[in-house]
């Protein structure tokens, strides 16, 4: 089931993209001496390089023309999408000095939140079903669910009726339950509320701009408005920032331009979910067995989308991935924890690399 965000702006659908192909160059690649990934947050960048805040320390990581980026809504994306305080996975090869040269940069996408707008038709037990253009969603309400009852000061979900209008923010666990985190009843004769999912783009004392795939919308904050930042207590406007992913919602005023009533800031995307580093186990038609680095088993799906980066082939195939291979991969999530592949960095092993035909 889709379960995302739109905003209408002057009769054009804002609409976040979940995913895009990256278009992968063999030409010009440099081979890596040592695969490697890192995640951090940008803190700078330049024409050549990028500087990243990691768990580990700082690093300031390499860029090429051949470096290949992926951004959640971006087309065609290059190093000018990747934005100041982007959460970002960097794909590489270090050199014998430990220098990183990254070959994909993936910004890390934000916990897939949405919101949706209709009447409710049953309540059983925990779980709202909810009738929304044509089609009826369930979405499950725990402890941490909010309620937002006009004239109700702390209502639960007794105070939801059968009928009711509402408008609910929520998100899938990985299970692929949709949990409802706010549900807020919508009352008569009101106009809903709408809402719009995107990045950070400039902040100032009154507004944030968000861009909005390929469109930029002005949030507009008040006094009322409600800011919420995971990790922070009664979050204020300071503590959001240029590059954050954040789920806006409000009441439109103007041209792309809305007056926010909640505005959250979205973490990132646990990494295991869309990115995968190990070794090949087993492959089959196109679906390839990866044991990551952690131990555990992962199938990897192949389609038309997929770019492969083999080190030493120009023009690789599903034919030069061989089992012992070592293997990064960055896609989206699919079915049974598998992960549909977009990207796909190989590093042949000693034993594949003798055995191949000399040329």
């Amino acid at each position: 089931m889709k379960f995302g965000t739109k905003l209408v702006c002057a009769g054009l659908a804002l609409v976040v993209l979940l995913g895009a192909a990256l278009a992968v160059s063999a030409e010009g690649r440099p081979h890596p001496a040592r695969g490697s990934a890192v995640r951090g947050k940008v803190e700078s960048k330049s024409e050549s390089s990028l500087a990243l805040t990691t768990r580990e320390g700082d690093i300031i990581i390499s860029v090429h023309p051949d470096t290949r980026y992926w951004v959640q809504g971006v087309e065609h994306p290059t190093l000018d999408d990747v934005q100041i305080g982007d959460v970002a996975l960097v794909l590489g090869s270090k050199d014998e000095f430990g220098n990183m040269t990254a070959l994909a940069v993936l910004v890390v996408p934000p916990v897939p939140v949405g919101a949706l707008r209709g009447g409710v038709a049953a309540i059983e037990g925990q779980t709202l079903v909810v009738a929304t253009r044509g089609e009826e969603k369930e979405l499950l309400t725990d402890k941490d669910t909010q309620f937002r009852v006009p004239g109700v000061e702390e209502a639960t979900l007794a105070d939801i009726q059968v009928g009711d209008r509402v408008f609910i923010l929520g998100g899938m666990d990985v299970g692929g339950t949709l949990l409802a985190r706010l549900v807020a009843l919508i009352p008569e004769g009101a106009v809903g509320p709408i809402s719009a999912r995107g990045r950070v783009t400039a902040a100032n004392d009154e507004s944030l701009t968000v861009q909005i795939g390929d469109n930029v919308a002005t949030v507009i904050i008040e006094e009322d408005s409600h800011l919420y930042v995971p990790g922070t207590e009664d979050a204020t406007l300071t503590d959001i920032s240029v590059g954050d992913w954040v789920l806006a919602v409000g009441r439109p005023t103007g041209l792309c331009q809305m007056t926010a009533m909640a505005v959250g800031v979205l973490p990132a995307v646990p990494i295991h979910r869309f990115a995968v580093r190990g070794e090949v186990e087993g492959i089959k038609d196109s679906v390839i067995t990866v044991q990551s680095a952690e131990g555990e088993n992962r199938l990897i799906l192949i389609d038309d989308g997929t770019r492969l980066i083999v080190a030493g082939v120009e023009e690789p195939t599903m034919a030069n991935i061989h089992i012992g291979d070592g293997i990064g991969v960055l896609g989206v999530p699919a079915e049974d924890n598998a992960i549909l592949a977009r990207l796909i960095f190989v590093r042949p092993s000693m034993e594949s690399q003798i055995n191949q035909p000399s040329l």
